[in-house]
């Protein structure tokens, strides 16, 4: 196969994927006609052409991903008619950054550092994917701790965890503009029941 050729086809992919794209996948399609160091070369071959396009390739969960970007994301909401409700709230950012810096941690732990109960904020992180159970803690009644998961790192836009801001750039971020429209999307497509949380909701303990 041609290099131009196995090099349009892995930009095909990386259009037609809806998560990020890894080496190891790409090479399982191609069934080994293409070296995994020629993909590696090509996948940032491409993410270097995509700087000067309108729209980009990141290094995102492990994988790169064909995305818009962010001076575009008010155009592409009013389109898709997002709203709100297809972002976290500023509970579920809290807890969520706890448990990124903390982790793995238990619910009442979580609750411990809020100051608040945090169960329905951890219900809601756990439908969207975003953390998920990492082990039981060895104490008496073996409470669940949580993890981020690659969810996480595609809807904040990090290679891995070594990526995470400090706090205080955390802070600011959090208090300035949107998180990735991608993951916008993806909540916004979700059950009513999962997309549309108030705080109120998310005061509650889970059934």
């Amino acid at each position: 196969m041609e290099r131009d050729e196995l090099k349009s086809i892995v930009e095909n992919v990386l259009l037609a994927a809806d998560q990020p794209v890894n080496v190891a996948e790409l090479e399982k399609i191609f069934l080994n006609t293409a070296e995994k160091n020629d993909l590696q070369v090509i996948l940032e071959e491409l993410k270097e052409e995509y700087q000067s396009r309108n729209l980009q390739i990141l290094e995102v969960a492990d994988g790169y991903q064909l995305c818009t970007r962010h001076e575009f994301n008010e155009w592409i909401r009013k389109f898709l008619k997002l709203d709100r409700s297809s972002r976290l709230s500023q509970p579920s950012l809290d807890t969520l950054s706890i448990i990124a810096y903390k982790q793995p941690l238990t619910r009442q732990e979580v609750d411990d550092i809020r100051g608040v109960d945090s169960s329905g904020v951890v219900k809601t992180l756990l439908e969207k994917k975003v953390i998920g159970p990492a082990g039981r803690k060895k104490v008496p009644g073996r409470p669940i701790m949580y993890r981020t998961t690659q969810k996480f790192l595609e809807y904040f836009g990090l290679k891995d965890l070594s990526d995470l801001p400090t706090l205080e750039d955390l802070k600011e971020e959090l208090e300035g503009d949107d998180p990735p429209l991608q993951s916008q999307i993806e909540f916004a497509n979700a059950d009513a029941s999962e997309s549309v949380v108030t705080e109120d909701e998310e005061n509650t303990s889970p059934e």
